[in-house]
């Protein structure tokens, strides 16, 4: 018995430090970017390198937010973020509740090809998207960008969707069926808002995936004013200069957005990702 405690009591102390470790491996850098955007710019490049600055200082923000182009990355980016979850929440949800809930063939070679679909790099897609959207007069639009980035994140929806979907006993929709739904209105009344966290957590990694995005929309977008964030901070980098100060105080701003709306739906987040890794 009490070497069966001793035993648990060991795992329970390396497990806290594995908890630790990673906290530390992703925290770390984020709290250096945020505590290097307040650096003035002598303590930026100091050695050795502090990780606080002795003199706080905010000249970065307003070097950054002086360029009117900054404001326009930020809207334009929570814009299209915005729009691409939205899309991804609705057509997702629809779609996985097809996949789950009728009978049809050829509904498993689907399945199939939304898992292909997401496992394809971003990168190459590239090309083909850039080709699309310049014979659909698309690009160098926000339309263009929504379906690239729509690409990338409506499969990866779907898939996780329908395992939220898959967990519904389907003895709920023969009920509502019974007692005159219709199909439609099983979705709507009865399916959707039992699937709520799992359909909110869909969205809130699509918004992620779509704020964070990079190379499809430095692809399909050259007109400054309609850049989005991740974009407009690679005009900080050239050959010869980098501003880092600047660079770490849109990093910080890009970083704020996500951190917020994960703590405004957190627990609908914690309840839809272990929803959906739950059989019932």
């Amino acid at each position: 018995m009490k070497k069966a405690k001793t035993k648990k009591y060991a795992s329970n102390i390396l497990i806290a430090v594995l908890i630790i470790a990673c906290i530390f491996m992703v925290g770390f850098p984020i709290a250096w970017m945020a505590l290097s955007s307040v650096k003035p710019g002598v303590e930026l490049f100091t050695i050795p390198p502090r990780i606080f600055p002795q003199n706080w200082s905010l000249e970065w923000y307003k070097q950054a937010l002086a360029n009117e182009n900054v404001i326009h990355y930020f809207f334009n980016s929570l814009f299209i973020a915005s729009t691409v979850m939205i899309i991804d929440m609705v057509i997702g949800s629809m779609t996985a509740y097809s996949l789950t809930r009728f009978s049809f063939r050829g509904r498993r070679f689907i399945l199939m090809c939304v898992l292909a679909a997401y496992c394809v790099p971003p990168i190459m897609l590239m090309l083909p998207m850039y080709r699309i959207m310049n014979m659909l007069q698309l690009s160098g639009s926000h339309a263009g960008v929504i379906i690239g980035h729509l690409t990338v994140t409506l499969p990866f929806s779907v898939w996780l969707m329908v395992s939220f979907f898959k967990k519904l006993p389907q003895g709920i929709d023969e009920a509502a069926v019974m007692d005159g739904a219709n199909e439609w209105q099983v979705f709507i009344k009865v399916d959707l808002p039992l699937c709520i966290p799992g359909v909110l957590s869909t969205g809130i990694m699509a918004f992620i995936m779509s704020w964070n995005e990079f190379l499809l929309s430095s692809v399909l977008v050259n007109k400054e004013s309609m850049k989005t964030l991740t974009v407009g901070i690679a005009n900080y980098i050239s050959s010869t200069h980098i501003d880092w100060g600047i660079i770490m105080s849109l990093g910080t701003i890009t970083t704020l957005p996500v951190i917020v709306l994960f703590a405004m739906v957190q627990k609908y987040f914690v309840e839809g990702m272990t929803a959906g890794a739950v059989k019932g």
